[in-house]
């Protein structure tokens, strides 16, 4: 296995671990052992230890929903067809993973922010780039640039909530139900504007 791809596999499983299992509750060890990794190279690619695997983890899951919602806008033709896609494929993943994900970063934002500046720092970041992202695809939608902003801080809002829901209620309920109520706040802004 090379260098980077021990790396990667690492960054995976902590990723896959921290979300379901929660980041102080998953063990250095444990990671090291998930992921199949010669225990020397957890340092040599991580040298400030789990909190700098974390902190790449957290990057990794912030480019899986940024690419996620990349693709829900560029295969839908309505901002409100590309989030209940988006929040059907969020819905395909807590099936299989038996509802016990959700958000990539959910646990570990809620567990460690103010805990550790370097992940809280980390989830902040991540948050802002979704929020960037999706009020720029609204945006480029038509929306106004205030309006674009609020709503992707609706949706973001909406999801968040309804993975949440989705995942105690081991029911993907709550997530169709957050897309149809996306879809009349964006087509009740369409039609202010």
């Amino acid at each position: 296995m090379t260098g980077t791809a021990t790396r990667d596999k690492m960054i995976i499983t902590a990723l896959r671990l921290f979300r379901t299992e929660g980041y102080p509750a998953t063990s250095w060890r444990r990671l090291v052992e998930e992921a199949g990794t010669p225990w020397g190279s957890a340092y040599h690619h991580f040298p400030g230890g789990k909190e700098e695997l974390g902190v790449a983890a957290v990057e990794l899951g912030s480019a899986v929903v940024r690419r996620t919602v990349r693709r829900a806008f560029e295969r839908e033709e309505s901002p409100a067809e590309a989030v209940r896609w988006w929040f059907g494929k969020a819905g395909q993943v807590l099936v299989r993973d038996e509802f016990r994900s959700g958000c990539p970063l959910a646990t570990i934002t809620l567990e460690m922010t103010g805990r550790s500046a370097e992940l809280t720092a980390a989830c902040e970041r991540a948050f802002a780039d979704w929020h960037a992202l999706l009020a720029s695809l609204l945006g480029e939608s038509g929306y106004a640039d205030d309006v674009a902003a609020e709503l992707a801080l609706s949706i973001m809002n909406s999801i968040e909530g309804a993975l949440l829901l989705s995942r105690v209620r081991r029911s993907t309920q709550p997530l169709e139900l957050a897309a149809e109520h996306v879809r009349l706040l964006l087509d009740a802004y369409g039609k202010a504007n």
